[in-house]
């Protein structure tokens, strides 16, 4: 198991995040994490680089949430991000370790976590606005912990180690080269974005059984990327190509397809009709009061901001696992989210002003939350600005 760590350990320092000798390097991550945390660690300062941690107690954090106001929970050390701003101007990188903790937020009030949501994401104001402009180096992790895998494993007899073993597997750690074989992955993924690029594509109609039907119209200067942005990789393991919808140009009804957990709470059987781009209705059996919150945030809340393209029969969906955490679950099939959209995704994106953005029809917020969409019959047809359609997905499979 230790050997292992140290390769997923590399690949996430080497060739996720391309650390350099010397260069700072924060990483996030919970006080369930700290075996890997300390050989990322120990990686990382044999590469030459400067370590600072970020671990935070879970189960303090939700005693801060049950019993003290939102003024008194700010207010709190364990809510301190300094460290993602001041490594960022430091030009270091970023490692984040999702690692999700179920049910741990149950009881917590959802406009609590949603306010104290807003808050950190404003301590971490210099950290996004380099994110968002490509300039520094981040990515975005699992590590498995015990609460995750009793929850994902409950009838194995070490669901840690199962759980840190899929983990390995999808992300090609058990192979010989993890590194050779993500880059002929994303090679893949390029030409694929490569194709869309080229069609010159006016809008997308999804269409399944469960109801799900829906047009996206895209910006003129749209583009279609993958998760490896210029030499990083922000998300391992990535199996997606995206783009960003026009703001406006968004019809119809959308249902989810896998439950989301949004601040380890769970939200299930939800969908949203939407009208000019605004989501104007949506529901959920589960956990509505939760989604509210995010649709509520703020006013680029209530509008669209990614379409994700994935291959239903993807290895993660092949592992028949929820794995109750978006960045796994978002890979197993197509996916959309709420927010703010990716500069990235317009030709020349990333050299223009938020003003420019908007005017090319991409929707800012100060959130951006996934939801997972894709079916076994979900449909995809494309037309082109020259009126002509072409089908990009069928049965829930990409066939370009």
């Amino acid at each position: 198991m230790t050997e292992n760590m140290c390769k997923y350990a590399k690949l996430l320092l080497d060739y996720c995040l391309k650390l350099k000798h010397g260069q700072p390097l924060l990483i996030i991550g919970n006080t369930l994490n700290e075996e890997f945390i300390q050989i990322i660690k120990g990686v990382a300062e044999e590469m030459g680089s400067r370590v600072f941690l970020q671990i935070q107690d879970s189960y303090q954090c939700r005693e801060l949430y049950l019993h003290l106001s939102y003024e008194e929970c700010i207010k709190s050390p364990l809510l301190d991000r300094h460290l993602y701003n001041e490594v960022t101007l430091q030009n270091g990188a970023i490692l984040s370790l999702v690692s999700p903790i179920p049910h741990i937020n149950d009881g917590v009030d959802p406009m609590k976590l949603a306010q104290i949501s807003q808050e950190l994401e404003r301590r971490v104001s210099v950290f996004r606005e380099y994110q968002r402009k490509g300039k520094v180096a981040w990515c975005i992790g699992a590590a498995a912990n015990p609460e995750w895998a009793k929850e994902l494993f409950p009838k194995d007899k070490d669901p840690l180690s199962s759980l840190w073993n899929i983990i390995f597997d999808i992300c090609f750690v058990t192979e010989e080269d993890p590194s050779a074989l993500w880059e002929d992955y994303f090679g893949i993924l390029q030409e694929r974005t490569q194709i869309l690029n080229q069609l010159k594509i006016k809008s997308l109609h999804y269409k399944s059984s469960n109801g799900t039907d829906i047009t996206f119209e895209l910006p003129n200067d749209y583009m279609f990327q993958s998760a490896k942005d210029g030499d990083f990789v922000v998300n391992m393991p990535s199996l997606e190509i995206f783009a960003t919808p026009k703001r406006d140009g968004v019809n119809g009804i959308v249902k989810a397809t896998k439950p989301l957990i949004y601040h380890n709470v769970v939200i299930d059987d939800f969908w949203f009709q939407l009208e000019h781009g605004r989501i104007i209705h949506y529901g959920a059996r589960i956990g509505e009061e939760t989604l509210k919150q995010i649709v509520e945030t703020d006013e680029g809340s209530h509008y669209l901001g990614e379409i994700a393209l994935v291959d239903f029969d993807s290895k993660i969906n092949q592992s028949g696992i929820v794995f109750k955490t978006t960045l796994y679950d978002e890979n197993a099939s197509c996916h959309l989210a709420i927010g703010s959209g990716f500069p990235e995704c317009f030709v020349n994106g990333l050299g223009k002003s938020k003003e420019e953005l908007k005017l090319l029809g991409m929707n800012d917020s100060s959130t951006h939350v996934d939801f997972m969409i894709g079916s076994r019959d979900l449909e995809i047809i494309a037309t082109l600005e020259d009126g002509s359609e072409v089908m990009l997905m069928k049965h829930g499979k990409l066939i370009f």
